[in-house]
């Protein structure tokens, strides 16, 4: 048998390679097909790596706290007005959040920096001095402000490394050195090492002041834009969620959860969203790529039609010659699914290469890591898809093989 399969397998080939043109036109339907589907499942198995790195480098038991206008029916109630939050907010947290170690209050702004004759648009985030005792967060030069200078809403600044290349000459060293934020000079003390940019950006185009003078000396306001919780631990995450959620229901008399103005974000929540973003993408092109396959089927099974006609004789002289009727059957049945089964690694290739395209232009616009990956059970699974189209719409023409008459096959022209 096996030495049966290996002949089948060889004249398979061969036959394929003496009609490459012809090959290749029949098995571009299922090509597409699948690159489709292999492209959108490599960005998002990227997508969601990119996530996962991007949010350990801050830590994986962090949370992310914003205020939001109320849902309701899918719309924005009151206006669409959002209430930001206040310092009490904070401190009801740190005292009845049991599961929760640091909670950290901030605020940001666009503004443009200055100095000497250099400018760069960027974002200012006033922070508590704890920030920079968080996972991740590293001053390379000089160091971070302390609480002293937050009390006292000084007006000193730790830069991010891309703000310190734009701002100035590589060789003159920034700790030390004003410059001005908005309408404010600010004294630089510290430098961040570089992270790299990731989702909405990161520390590097940043420059970070004490949360008192942002409030008071840029912004005119007590307002908090947002909360960042860290979590005792990553076992611990799901109650110190529900511990925030409550504490912030209470607090903002909030007596149905699903109208709730704030979201508390963390990292299992953004690989949900990812997962169903691209799940959804999935099942779309999921269908263009069933339709793709089902006409690749046929266009198989028309190819296949041709030749049993052309290799007639061929088929007719095999069985003469003693081969039996499920012989020819294999031989043919082979054919079709090596056919498909060649048509499938090239839609897995060729979505791969597709995926890593898309990710790199994708790390370029929105400065993130974004490779492509493609999961080995995927590749299997189309693999195996390819070879059940083959073996499906190539057995109405290999019975057909199957059950010609050798004598009038042999006759034939």
């Amino acid at each position: 048998m096996r030495g049966v399969f290996g002949n089948s397998l060889r004249i398979a080939w061969r036959s394929m390679m003496a009609r490459k043109f012809r090959t290749s036109l029949t098995v571009v339907g299922m090509i597409v097909g699948l690159m489709v589907v292999i492209a959108i499942v490599s960005m998002g198995e990227g997508m969601k790596s990119a996530f996962t790195s991007e949010f350990a480098s801050y830590g994986s038991n962090w949370m992310y706290i914003f205020p939001q206008s109320v849902q309701r029916g899918g719309q924005a109630w009151g206006h669409g007005r959002v209430e930001p939050f206040s310092i009490d907010d904070v401190e009801a947290i740190r005292r009845r959040a049991e599961h929760v170690d640091f909670v950290l209050p901030g605020a940001y702004t666009g503004l443009k920096a200055k100095h000497a004759n250099k400018a760069y648009n960027l974002s200012v985030m006033g922070t508590t001095w704890e920030y920079f005792y968080g996972p991740g967060i590293t001053v390379e030069y000089g160091r971070a402000f302390n609480e002293r200078e937050e009390k006292s809403i000084s007006r000193v600044c730790v830069i991010g490394a891309e703000v310190r290349e734009r701002l100035f000459a590589g060789f003159e060293n920034p700790v030390g050195a004003l410059i001005k934020l908005g309408a404010e000079n600010f004294t630089v003390v510290g430098v961040l090492k570089r992270k790299g940019s990731g989702f909405g950006g990161s520390e590097d185009e940043m420059a970070l002041v004490p949360l008192s003078t942002m409030q008071q000396r840029i912004l005119g306001s007590d307002d908090i834009n947002y909360i960042v919780a860290i979590a005792s631990g990553l076992d611990v995450m799901a109650e110190a969620k529900e511990e925030v959620a409550q504490v912030l229901r209470q607090r903002r008399r909030i007596k149905d959860p699903t109208k709730q103005d704030f979201e508390v974000m963390t990292l299992t929540d953004t690989l949900e969203f990812a997962n169903r973003f691209f799940n959804i993408l999935i099942i779309v092109f999921g269908f263009m790529a069933v339709i793709a396959l089902l006409v690749a089927g046929i266009n198989i099974m028309n190819i296949m039609l041709v030749t049993v006609t052309e290799r007639t004789r061929e088929v007719g002289l095999r069985m003469a010659l003693g081969a039996g009727r499920r012989s020819v059957l294999m031989q043919f049945l082979i054919e079709a699914a090596l056919m498909t089964l060649v048509g499938g690694v090239l839609g897995i290739l060729a979505g791969w290469g597709l995926g890593l395209i898309v990710g790199a232009m994708l790390s370029k616009w929105m400065g993130l890591e974004w490779t492509a990956v493609v999961p080995p059970g995927y590749a299997l699974l189309a693999l195996a898809v390819s070879v059940t189209i083959g073996l499906t719409f190539g057995i109405y023409p290999a019975s057909r093989a199957s059950r010609l008459d050798p004598v009038v096959a042999m006759r034939k022209d």
